[in-house]
């Protein structure tokens, strides 16, 4: 099995300077340095999990790209690149079109009428794409990407602006489990995704944790907290969790998986 290898972007610049999402109010204090250390503790409890990390270097103007999940959507060696909706994320997407030319990608992108947010709101899961829309991605992008990639789509609605993108809301695992938030979803059962995966909903207060914001490197799932009652259903399946406070980021609305994208 190939070395797991995912993308975050260190957190030099990161603040809250504007809202595009509930939990953002501008002008909350970020401790910078407190943010710096929980992103290096990030990163080294994934190198510890097994998976390497590429780094894209910060840029003074964009505090959010930090949050690298929602660069684009990658399948093997060709990647999408994301269609921010708020002009304030905007400009990321150059910097992360360039990061990925660089590193030798087949880069395109999607129509520039149709909103997408990258792996927050969809992955590529076997021969189906799974995703969202309705808060800050739109289906006819989702649906674009399915036949780019000629994969099967496998969408479904938002509900909540508070869970703005898929992976506030659903993680999935190695073992084909999943957790999710069941009233972030239009349907609540969350009944498209039932024949993928092994559904676990978790409450309203593990979902205001960010719980399903977790990043898996195979076995391992990283959280975002500790105070997450549904850690404990997922250690009685057989996987290892471990902990990495992003307390900081989550005044922007992202925890440990809108810190990062898989490569592989």
């Amino acid at each position: 099995m190939s070395q797991k290898i995912v993308l975050m972007s260190s957190p030099e610049y990161f603040k809250v300077e504007y809202a595009i999402n509930p939990w953002m109010v501008p002008g909350t204090n970020v401790d910078l340095e407190l943010a710096k250390n929980q992103w290096n503790g990030l990163k080294r409890t994934i190198e510890e999990a097994g998976a390497e990390v590429k780094v894209v270097p910060p840029n003074e103007n964009h505090p959010d790209l930090v949050f690298t999940a929602n660069s684009g959507i990658i399948k093997g060696n060709d990647v999408l690149i994301a269609n921010f909706k708020f002009e304030e994320r905007r400009g990321e997407e150059e910097i992360y079109l360039k990061w990925f030319e660089e590193n030798e990608y087949n880069v395109s992108r999607i129509p520039s009428d149709y909103k997408f947010e990258g792996r927050g709101d969809a992955f590529v899961y076997g021969d189906y794409l799974v995703g969202s829309y309705g808060v800050r991605s739109d289906k006819e992008a989702l649906l674009y990407i399915a036949e780019h990639f000629e994969l099967e789509p496998v969408i479904v609605e938002l509900a909540q602006e508070k869970f703005y993108h898929l992976d506030t809301c659903f993680q999935h695992f190695s073992n084909g489990h999943a957790i999710f938030y069941p009233e972030a979803f239009k349907d609540n059962s969350l009944s498209a995704f039932s024949e993928l995966f092994e559904l676990i909903p978790v409450s309203e207060s593990d979902a205001n944790e960010l719980a399903c914001n977790a990043v898996v490197i195979e076995d391992t799932v990283i959280f975002p907290s500790e105070n997450i009652d549904v850690i404990k259903a997922v250690e009685n399946l057989g996987l290892t969790s471990k902990v990495a406070n992003v307390s900081e980021f989550l005044k922007s609305g992202g925890a440990c998986q809108c810190l990062v994208i898989a490569l592989n």
